[in-house]
């Protein structure tokens, strides 16, 4: 398995297709990986209330499984050039003096050492740890907004309460799945809500989602195609889905992530 998301993923559909219950050797053997490692998931997963931990193995705790949402501080460590080579890219197009929306992504997180080279920006964003790398950059204005806070995102949501009414020049969000028929998706309604209102601040929205995202389908559509900019991607993402995706008149700008941009 290539990253945890695709473990936890296998674990659940291994759990759903042998009756529902396994054990550690079992799922050890079958991803070919460490029992210490399956351990860990299968930890990572009962806390997300998904399975139940018993002696030697698991089982599934609901036959419905729901897309997983791993923590920001997860997600962090996944496809890291790909998405510091789409942060380069994505900040390539910020202008001095600009307004822009950061959602609480860890692409759009990738941004954050780009945008301080540039300065005297605003900057509207609901992740605390986007707004944390941005204290030591005092010709930034960052507005956070007022809610409850998530701890699996470090996000903030229920609305813009606190945040001036701007016009933003761009918005960079990140997403679940980029679908030619269901357009850009998310797991968890209440990020979404905030994306969209963020999103109703931008003259332009731009999608920032690597390569693996193309195709994935989550639960929820928060925005069409006909409501963003463009999107910017690697260059993993799987061509036909990409040229599906300009067919509906979409810029995608594919980025190399070796080589100069």
């Amino acid at each position: 398995m290539s990253t945890v998301r695709d473990r936890h993923r296998a674990i659940i559909e291994l759990l759903k297709s042998e009756g529902g219950r396994l054990s550690v050797n079992a799922l050890s053997e079958r991803l070919g990986v460490s029992s210490v490692t399956i351990r860990q998931d299968l930890r990572a997963l009962a806390e997300k209330k998904l399975v139940d931990r018993v002696y030697g193995g698991v089982v599934l705790r609901s036959t419905s499984f729901p897309a997983l949402e791993l923590s920001f501080e997860t997600r962090l460590q996944e496809a890291v050039r790909q998405k510091e080579a789409i942060g380069r890219y994505a900040a390539s197009l910020v202008r001095r003096g600009y307004g822009i929306a950061l959602d609480g992504s860890t692409t759009a997180y990738a941004l954050i050492p780009y945008l301080k080279q540039i300065g005297e920006l605003t900057i509207v964003t609901n992740s605390l740890f986007i707004a944390q790398r941005l204290r030591d950059a005092p010709r930034l204005t960052v507005f956070l907004p007022s809610g409850r806070l998530r701890g699996e995102s470090a996000t903030l949501v229920g609305s813009l309460n606190g945040v001036p009414a701007l016009n933003l020049n761009l918005g960079f969000f990140g997403a679940w799945g980029v679908s030619p028929t269901q357009g850009i998706t998310d797991v968890n309604p209440d990020e979404v809500a905030m994306r969209r209102a963020m999103m109703a601040l931008c003259l332009e929205t731009i999608i920032i989602v690597d390569g693996r995202k193309w195709g994935e389908i989550a639960p929820y559509t928060w925005a069409t195609f006909d409501e963003i900019g463009r999107i910017i991607t690697d260059d993993s993402a799987p061509r036909d889905v990409v040229e599906e995706v300009r067919r509906l008149g979409v810029t995608v700008d594919v980025v190399p992530v070796n080589g100069e941009l």
